[in-house]
């Protein structure tokens, strides 16, 4: 028994260590889509909808001043109805007439992004999470792939927003946070290179053709999502934009470049826990659906 042990251990090592080889070699290949010479599409074809419960302060005023550096067509917050007017006395006083706020009566982001959807006039809508900080030349890197018609969605980098003077304790979170983030840069870009696909399309920043979005049948199921058929889902919406991608034949692109990359916040707290919970519930909730339900992916 000892000796089965033993070569089941070494048979696991040796597999971990091949896998491992083969992702390093799958990392470094990937290459972004280049940005065209002349491109169709250009930060005015863009529109913005960040979801929002507060609706307001210095995290998401740092968020919608980086987002209008890029000069998209407008940026819609939509937040619940108690804090509209809060965030309409932020927008005021921004004094930007590219941004505009609509709101629900409570929070649900599912409903907060499909309340934004009919009102975009754009070919391509970009979902930002409310403490993203984006780069100058984001929306060119991330308009590249789209200048294709079978693309329908495009993935960006990440990297930890670190906070101001932080104590130890939030030092130890934001390690660990990076490192999720780092793997996850890796993850993506090694599944990208080896069959064009990836775990899944990070709402914090991400693009869709607007037409996929507005598309009726897109919006009821978006709404509707059920886990076993009892229990309505309001998370994980960034698993079922990607596999509606998938189910839909819709190449999906990853744009691993330093000018695709945002910084983001994840909790420096306890609640990191209840954060990895949560991400992880969701990932098996999405590959159940798309292994046994959608299938596509075996196709």
């Amino acid at each position: 028994m000892l000796l089965n042990a033993m070569t089941n251990i070494h048979h696991d090592s040796v597999y971990r260590y091949l896998r491992l080889i083969v992702n390093i070699f799958a990392f470094t290949k990937l290459r972004p889509i280049p940005t065209p010479d002349n491109p169709r599409l250009g930060s005015q074809d863009v529109t913005v909808i960040i979801p929002s419960i507060e609706g307001h302060g210095k995290v998401l005023l740092e968020t919608i001043e980086s987002i209008l550096r890029t000069e998209p067509f407008e940026i819609v917050v939509v937040t619940t109805d108690g804090n509209s007017a809060a965030a309409w006395q932020m927008v005021r006083q921004m004094g930007s007439p590219r941004v505009r706020v609509l709101s629900i009566a409570y929070p649900n982001k599912r409903h907060q992004m499909v309340r934004a959807i009919p009102e975009v006039k754009t070919n391509v809508t970009i979902f930002a999470d409310d403490d993203v900080l984006w780069p100058g030349k984001l929306l060119h890197w991330m308009l590249a792939p789209l200048e294709d018609e079978s693309f329908g969605g495009v993935g960006t980098n990440q990297r930890l927003r670190r906070a101001e003077s932080p104590k130890f304790r939030q030092r130890i979170y934001a390690y660990l946070n990076a490192l999720y983030l780092e793997r996850r840069n890796f993850d993506c870009a090694a599944c990208m290179y080896m069959d064009g696909g990836l775990p899944c399309l990070s709402g914090r920043t991400v693009a869709y053709r607007t037409s996929i979005l507005q598309d009726e049948s897109f919006k009821h199921s978006f709404t509707h999502e059920e886990w076993l058929g009892r229990y309505r889902l309001n998370a994980d919406d960034d698993n079922f934009m990607t596999r509606w991608l998938v189910t839909h034949n819709k190449k999906i692109a990853y744009q691993y470049h330093k000018d695709a990359e945002v910084l983001t916040t994840l909790e420096d707290n306890p609640k990191f826990v209840k954060q990895c919970l949560r991400w992880a519930r969701s990932n098996w909730r999405s590959n159940i659906t798309s292994m046994f339900w959608d299938k596509q992916i075996w196709r």
